[in-house]
């Protein structure tokens, strides 16, 4: 279980610090008054005993979180010739020889494209192309690639995939959920996109991950933490019993995820959190969902920072649903009301018991002179404050 991994990494952190504790102890209790330079001597000695002690911890991490990515996926099919689990491929769907649109779907940090499978199912039944791309680094047997992937290697592949799609369909719409809602918005910024939907976004950095937002800010601090704490456990949100921030844990355990992710792997996502001007995100229809038991990012502070850019967009908060409304129990609306906006079809109400709905016009700077959605503000500031969301 997550509590017992996290555990376990601790026990991985804290067992080297107490031998270097009594080893320091032990230097100083030595009697060196026989040698010549006796505190030259024992900074020598307390150096070496720190770099043995970082050595043996980093050692014991690395091993301890390749052995939780290598055993925790028992039930998932390995395809060691790809160096990756048979459920974790690329998806797509394409209905008829040429179509007008297609959907890319983005999911989330250190997850894989199997999330998307209700919204998926329904997609099809709708005959909506889509493409699901597994995100570089993620859904892997081999945990190196994981360890070197980083935002460069996610930004190119979505753009790449972009561009690809862009020869065939006219239109190209991009739902994004957590980090994959970041990576569209970087999408949006990049290149003209029709529908922009993205799920509880992770535009900021989680108040679990201060730590080590405050360490990004300096390259070498930085650079430290990662050699020291080389691999971290997902972290535990509240009281959730399973591996993510579901109300239905039942649900979240047939969904891939990796349990421990590289420190590297979340300075990276950290620094495109910190360096993304979201004012610069333009589509023609800009949709924000999220559940209203999430805790894991702060989408009441996403919706205020829409909304006090003159963004006009739209927001569904569903009420049965933590961070993945695709995954929780609110999977079957959610995915229906994906896939009426992405047919351009007026929105049918859902249940107020289910979901709310509101609306945000945005302000004339929002706009262009063919009415498309611009959200590119001239004079407006961009975004500062990056290292924590906004009203946490």
């Amino acid at each position: 279980t997550m509590r017992t991994i996290k555990f376990l990494h601790h026990l991985t952190i804290i067992v080297p610090l107490y031998f270097f504790l009594m080893g320091l102890l032990l230097l100083f209790a030595v009697d060196l008054a026989e040698l010549k330079n006796t505190h030259v001597i024992r900074y020598i000695l307390g150096v070496l005993l720190f770099l043995m002690t970082a050595t043996l911890m980093r050692f014991c991490i690395i091993r301890f979180g390749t052995w939780v990515l290598l055993h925790t996926p028992k039930k998932f099919t390995p395809q060691t010739q790809f160096n990756r689990y048979l459920e974790c491929r690329q998806r797509s769907y394409y209905y008829g020889a040429k179509r007008d649109h297609i959907v890319l779907l983005l999911h989330g940090f250190t997850t894989s494209p199997m999330q998307w499978t209700t919204l998926g199912r329904n997609l099809k039944q709708a005959k909506i192309d889509f493409h699901v791309p597994l995100i570089d680094g993620f859904g892997q047997i081999s945990p190196e690639f994981l360890q070197s992937a980083g935002k460069e290697d996610w930004m190119r592949q979505i753009v790449d995939l972009y561009d690809l799609f862009s020869q065939r369909y006219r239109r190209i719409s991009v739902v994004g959920h957590s980090m994959g809602g970041m990576l569209a918005c970087f999408l949006a910024q990049q290149r003209p996109v029709h529908q922009l939907i993205i799920s509880a976004p992770s535009l900021f950095p989680f108040k679990s991950h201060g730590f080590y937002a405050w360490a990004m800010r300096s390259r070498m601090l930085a650079s430290i933490v990662s050699y020291l704490i080389p691999m971290i456990p997902k972290p535990m949100r509240g009281d959730r019993s399973g591996p993510a921030d579901t109300l239905d844990d039942e649900e979240t355990y047939h969904y891939f995820q990796y349990m421990v992710t590289p420190t590297r792997l979340l300075f990276s996502l950290l620094q495109a959190q910190m360096e993304m001007n979201y004012s610069a995100t333009a589509s023609d229809r800009l949709t924000l969902i999220y559940g209203d038991h999430d805790i894991t990012v702060d989408n009441r502070g996403t919706e205020q920072y829409l909304a006090s850019r003159g963004i006009a967009f739209q927001r569904y908060r569903f009420l049965n649903s933590a961070h993945n409304t695709f995954v929780d129990y609110d999977r079957n609306d959610a995915s229906r009301l994906v896939t009426n906006l992405l047919q351009d079809a007026p929105e049918a109400p859902l249940p107020s018991d289910v979901c709310e709905h509101a609306v945000y016009p945005g302000t004339e700077m929002g706009k262009t002179d063919d009415g498309r959605q611009d959200n590119v503000r001239k004079h407006a500031p961009a975004p500062t404050a990056m290292s924590s969301p906004p009203n946490n």
